[in-house]
């Protein structure tokens, strides 16, 4: 059988992928939206530009700007206002004037095209341009109509036969009577755009992949402190364990508190079930075995086991099973008459701080310093611990008969004791009381309750009138 992965493995992989997807995420929305904004921003500023390309133009002299071009000194001068046009736009990679013409294939006629820089005498290559034709690729040539009929401006990304990837702008012109005359256009150069935007996001990325190894380490040193080094431990210690013997079994027990892993969370809980679970199931076990292999004095044998099994391991007052155990004989003697019959309950004050100052060891003798007051009080009463720092008294007799009186000397003990400035403050025992009696039609369980009431008011109080540290 395939040994299983620790969560010590596991959860970095799953905290570094987690983070990575992320990041990449990030990285892709901000280049989309980083991409999308500079799109915008170009086709914004080649709006301008084209409104200050139409400001020379006469549409009047478009055959003229086509045949005599380079040799007209007010084609020139269009050509010098253009380049700088270009200057103050360096973003400008071309700038031309096309007449677009509407046909099964559209065409354009060139009327001016702008090179690289200017010149008073360019080759004659350029000067052939002027005037000649092209067949207008996709994507413009299906917005043709668009351009011409309903007179809107139009731009695509579009890749050229060169490589190149160019963000393109056209603005129709019109004549002084509505009719279409020519277009104007600029284009930019995406790959510019495409490098700055690479770098902004290899950039983006080297802050995330520093920023996220430094979340993952601390997140994994945390994991580890807090969840996966307490698992391994205790796992240690269960794979250590020997059930041959009794001695073994007890052995397994002690190592097992060694631990020490009482945190105040769910591996806390975990670890004080577990352990509580393994007293038990030695206490069965071993009672069990007593009460079968011996037939003398089987009634202490009895009374033995019943004691190891419904007493509470640290105080020695009884726990939460004999407490359950017993509430059905409560009921019972109610059912039968009893009335003269008061529950106290009592919480510790304190005991976190406690805990979290001076470590459990304080805490735990914290808790048998108060019990031991209680139980001196109520010293014919039995007492239940009912959690961790709950505890429980059941009056009947004579201690139900001074019940106020001991109620009273209960609650004055812990105050002074709380109050006193002269004994370090983990000796300054405090607990709050409530009491509740039966009353006519009351079932054991509505006593508890009453009493629980009573005793989490006296809390408040203690907390507004003496200033107890938190719970």
């Amino acid at each position: 059988m395939r040994n299983p992965e620790s969560l010590a493995r596991q959860l970095p992989r799953v905290f570094i992928l987690s983070y990575a997807v992320v990041a990449l995420i990030t990285v892709f929305v901000v280049y989309y939206r980083f991409q999308t904004r500079m799109i915008s921003e170009y086709t914004r500023m080649a709006e301008g530009v084209t409104n200050l390309m139409i400001v020379p133009l006469d549409t009047k002299k478009k055959e003229q700007y086509i045949s005599e071009n380079y040799s007209s000194r007010e084609y020139m001068d269009i050509l010098k206002y253009y380049y700088s046009l270009k200057e103050n736009y360096p973003d400008v990679y071309y700038m031309y004037v096309y007449e677009f013409i509407d046909a099964d294939q559209p065409y354009a006629n060139v009327i001016i095209d702008l090179d690289e820089e200017y010149t008073e005498d360019p080759p004659q290559e350029s000067i052939d341009w002027i005037g000649d034709t092209y067949v207008m690729d996709a994507p413009f040539d299906k917005d043709v109509k668009k351009i011409i009929n309903e007179k809107k401006c139009v731009w695509h990304t579009v890749h050229t036969p060169d490589g190149e990837y160019l963000l393109s702008y056209v603005r129709p012109v019109f004549n002084e009577d509505g009719s279409y005359a020519f277009c104007v256009g600029v284009d930019f150069n995406m790959m510019e755009m495409y490098s700055k935007d690479i770098r902004f996001v290899l950039n983006m990325m080297g802050f995330l992949v520093i920023f996220v190894l430094i979340v993952v380490y601390i997140n994994i040193r945390i994991v580890s402190k807090k969840v996966t080094e307490p698992l391994n431990r205790l796992s240690r210690c269960v794979d250590g364990f020997v059930f041959d013997t009794e001695e073994d079994r007890f052995r397994n027990i002690s190592e097992l508190e060694k631990l020490d892993l009482s945190y105040d969370n769910e591996i806390g809980n975990v670890y004080r079930s577990f352990v509580s679970t393994m007293k038990e199931s030695i206490y069965y076990m071993f009672s069990y075995k007593r009460a079968k292999g011996e037939s003398e004095d089987k009634d202490r044998r009895i009374e033995e086991i019943s004691k190891m099994t419904f007493v509470d391991g640290l105080t020695g007052v009884y726990n939460k099973s004999a407490f359950m155990n017993d509430e059905a004989i409560y009921n019972e003697d109610i059912r039968n008459g009893l009335d003269k019959i008061a529950v106290v309950m009592m919480d510790i004050n304190n005991l976190k701080s406690v805990n979290d100052n001076l470590g459990h060891e304080a805490g735990d003798k914290y808790i048998k310093e108060c019990i031991s007051i209680i139980c001196n009080i109520f010293a014919h009463s039995p007492v239940y611990r009912l959690g961790g720092d709950e505890f429980a008294v059941v009056l009947k007799g004579q201690d139900y008969a001074s019940r106020l009186d001991l109620y009273s000397k209960a609650s004055s003990t812990f105050r002074r004791s709380s109050e006193n400035k002269d004994v370090p403050i983990q000796e300054r025992y405090s607990a709050s009381i409530g009491i509740a009696e039966y009353n006519e039609g009351d079932s054991f369980g509505g006593i508890v309750k009453r009493a629980d009431k009573m005793m989490y008011e006296n809390k408040k109080e203690l907390k507004t009138g003496h200033g107890i540290w938190s719970r």
